[in-house]
């Protein structure tokens, strides 16, 4: 038995436009794809309302989508003509291509698509208005010289949880697990309560600071991340040297963007030598993101993959969601009494330091 047909080599049969393949009357599996294509085919046709167009029509639609050049470094090019059935698929069937030409690049092959429109449309969707409870578990790992700022229990690779309530400004938490799944560092604030959480590990022991009455800070740990990608992002557009490939990852359709040129933004102590994003095609979510570069001449790398993304209705969250529970053993330090600035930071050093009882006998001044 010959080889079974491709999708291009079915539809192109289904079209009419290709010669007719024996295989089709031996396999029936192939019989049968090729039976779906013309049944959607002729529904296609038959929702139009029309089996053809007039000329000005089809000219005008032709025009319309051979007319935009290739943008970006690098293009997704056309493989061949869409078949003649598009054409004459009418006002009905036009609504549904134009949904894919726009919400759906790549898919149709008369479509042409450049990497840096891809990032373009990646920093975009980091940055747009969402409703509802977001719910986001990923892989991040951070080595070299960002590494070496943080804790030796806060560096290397670790999964994230993150819930975010994007009707509801300062109102998330995000936690960082180690392999055990034990917590090792998180932030939790709640503007609805008015509360505020940080939790970090030191020394193998637990500390877990409680805030009443906090003013909103100035920049979330959800905004700080999506602010970095942003950047990343618009960096790597700036490349000539990208390259582009349509992959399936989890079932789903996405693009993966890569440069391996190094990029110097002039004036910052600062080089990316290498990039890599996996951006979805439906909604343009950045799945999966890589760098490498150098600060002030240190190495340093960036690797995060999303695992899953949960959207909740509006209001569905509860107070818990918003919070961090201590863990066995761990050192709870609340700050109901003193009125949390919007300083997360200082408020931790601060409120340590006022646990930390005077020596006794000290000599005053001392």
């Amino acid at each position: 038995m010959s080889r079974c047909l491709s999708d291009d080599e079915l539809q192109a049969i289904a079209d009419g436009e290709g010669a007719v393949n024996h295989h089709t009357t031996e396999c029936p599996h192939c019989a049968g794809r090729l039976e779906a294509r013309r049944r959607v085919t002729g529904r296609v046709i038959e929702a139009a309302g029309t089996d053809d167009l007039p000329g000005a029509v089809r000219g005008a639609m032709r025009a319309r989508l051979d007319g935009g050049a290739p943008r970006g470094a690098t293009t997704l090019r056309p493989v061949r003509r869409a078949p003649g059935w598009v054409w004459a698929a009418g006002a009905a069937a036009a609504a549904a291509l134009a949904f894919f030409f726009v919400v759906l690049p790549g898919v149709d092959r008369q479509t042409t698509v450049s990497a840096a429109e891809i990032l373009g449309r990646s920093r975009t969707a980091l940055g747009a208005d969402v409703t509802g409870i977001e719910v986001l578990t990923y892989d991040l790992a951070l080595e070299g010289v960002l590494g070496d700022l943080l804790p030796q229990d806060h560096a290397g690779r670790f999964t994230v949880e993150e819930t975010i309530d994007h009707d509801r400004e300062g109102r998330y938490r995000i936690v960082k697990l180690a392999a055990n799944g034990q917590v090792v560092e998180g932030a939790a604030d709640d503007a609805l309560r008015q509360t505020r959480v940080r939790y970090l590990r030191a020394n193998g022991s637990g500390f877990l600071f409680r805030f009443t009455a906090a003013e909103p800070t100035a920049l979330s740990a959800p905004a700080l991340k999506r602010a970095v990608l942003q950047t990343f992002i618009t960096f790597m557009q700036t490349s000539s040297g990208q390259t582009l490939r349509e992959l399936q990852r989890d079932g789903e359709a996405c693009y993966q963007v890569e440069i391996g040129e190094s990029l110097v933004p002039a004036g910052l102590p600062f080089a990316l030598t290498q990039a890599r994003a996996v951006v979805t095609a439906a909604d343009a979510r950045l799945v999966e993101f890589s760098a490498a570069g150098s600060v002030a001449d240190r190495p340093f790398t960036i690797d995060f993959a999303l695992r899953s993304r949960e959207m909740r209705p509006a209001g569905s969250a509860t107070d818990s969601d918003f919070d961090i529970a201590p863990q066995p053993g761990d050192v709870v330090l609340e700050g109901n009494v003193v009125i949390a600035s919007s300083n997360p930071m200082w408020d931790i050093v601060s409120r340590a330091l006022g646990a930390i009882p005077p020596a006794q006998g000290s000599p005053k001044g001392r």
